[in-house]
C-alpha cells in the first residue's frame, strides 16, 4: 500500500505526537511530580523557617523575662539568712553580738540547734463558724449564709493552700540587761533585715530588781536612759537587770545563681 503525500504528513504528525507523549510520560511527568513535591517541601521548609525566625525574635524578650525573674527572686532571697551563714555559729554570734553592743545588753550564750526543713505557716484570720445552727434557723432566704461565706472566703482559701517548706534553724540566746536595754534588744531583733521569728521570751525577773529591793526595804537608784544601777544590802547586790532567755528561728533559702542567658546549650 502506497501512502500519498497527505498520508505521509499525517503519519509524520502522529509519530511526532507519539514521541512527544512518550517523552512526556517518560521524562516530563515524573519531573513535574518531582517539582510539585519540591514545592510542597519548600512550603513546609519556609513555614519552619518562619516559625524559627519568630522564636529567634522572641529571644530578647525571653532574656529580659528570665533576668527579671532572677532579680525578683534575688530581692526575695535577700530577706533570708544565707544558707552558708545560718549553720555557722561564728557568723550568728556576730549577728547577735552586734545587737547586744547596740542595745547595751550582755550576751551570755548562743546555742545553735540543727537546721531542718519545715513548712512555712500562713498568718491569717482563721474564722470559726460557731453559730451555724442558730444562723441557719433564721436564714429564711439564704442571705445570712451568703454573708458568712463571703466573710470566710479568704480564711477558707488560705487554710486549704499547700504549705511550702523552708530551711529553719533555731537559736537559744541568753542576755542580761536592764528593762530598757532588753526591750531595745527585742526591738532590734524585730527590725532585723533577715527573716526571723521570736518564738519565746523568758524574763527571769519581770520587776528588774524592784521586787528584790522592796523585799529588803531599799530603793534602787534612779536609772537614767536605762543604765545599770545597783544597791547593796546585807552583802547582797541588787541590780535593775534580769537574765532573759530568747528562742528565735532563722529562715534560710538557697540563692539562685544568675542565669547565663547568652550561653548556647550543647546537645
Amino acid at each position: 500500500m502506497k501512502l500519498n503525500y497527505r498520508d505521509k504528513i499525517i503519519a509524520a504528525i502522529l509519530i511526532a505526537v507519539a514521541i512527544l507523549l512518550i517523552g512526556f510520560f517518560a521524562l516530563v511527568k515524573p519531573k513535574y511530580k518531582q517539582i510539585k513535591a519540591d514545592k510542597t517541601t519548600l512550603a513546609d521548609v519556609q513555614k519552619q523557617k518562619k516559625d524559627i525566625e519568630a522564636k529567634i525574635n522572641m529571644i530578647p524578650s525571653l532574656k529580659e523575662q528570665i533576668l527579671k525573674i532572677y532579680d525578683d527572686t534575688s530581692a526575695i532571697t535577700a530577706n533570708f539568712v544565707p544558707v552558708n551563714d545560718v549553720n555557722n555559729p561564728v557568723v550568728i554570734d556576730r549577728y547577735m553580738q552586734k545587737f547586744a553592743d547596740e542595745t547595751k545588753v550582755k550576751l551570755k550564750t548562743v546555742e545553735l540547734a540543727e537546721s531542718k526543713l519545715g513548712p512555712i505557716s500562713y498568718y491569717f484570720n482563721n474564722i470559726t463558724d460557731t453559730d451555724a445552727d442558730l444562723r441557719n434557723a433564721a436564714d429564711v432566704n439564704g442571705s445570712l449564709a451568703e454573708e458568712m461565706n463571703a466573710r470566710m472566703a479568704e480564711s477558707t482559701s488560705v487554710g486549704q493552700r499547700a504549705k511550702e517548706s523552708i530551711l529553719q534553724t533555731q537559736y537559744a540566746i541568753s542576755i542580761v540587761g536592764t528593762k530598757k536595754n532588753v526591750f531595745d534588744y527585742l526591738e532590734a531583733l524585730k527590725k532585723f533585715d533577715k527573716t526571723v521569728v521570736v518564738n519565746s521570751v523568758n524574763i527571769a525577773d519581770y520587776s528588774f530588781g524592784k521586787d528584790a529591793a522592796t523585799e529588803k526595804n531599799v530603793t534602787l537608784p534612779e536609772s537614767k536612759d536605762g543604765e545599770e544601777v545597783s544597791v547593796e544590802v546585807e552583802g547582797e547586790k541588787i541590780t535593775n537587770t534580769s537574765e532573759v532567755k530568747i528562742t528565735i528561728t532563722l529562715y534560710s533559702v538557697y540563692e539562685m545563681p544568675k542565669p547565663d542567658v547568652d550561653a548556647v546549650p550543647s546537645n
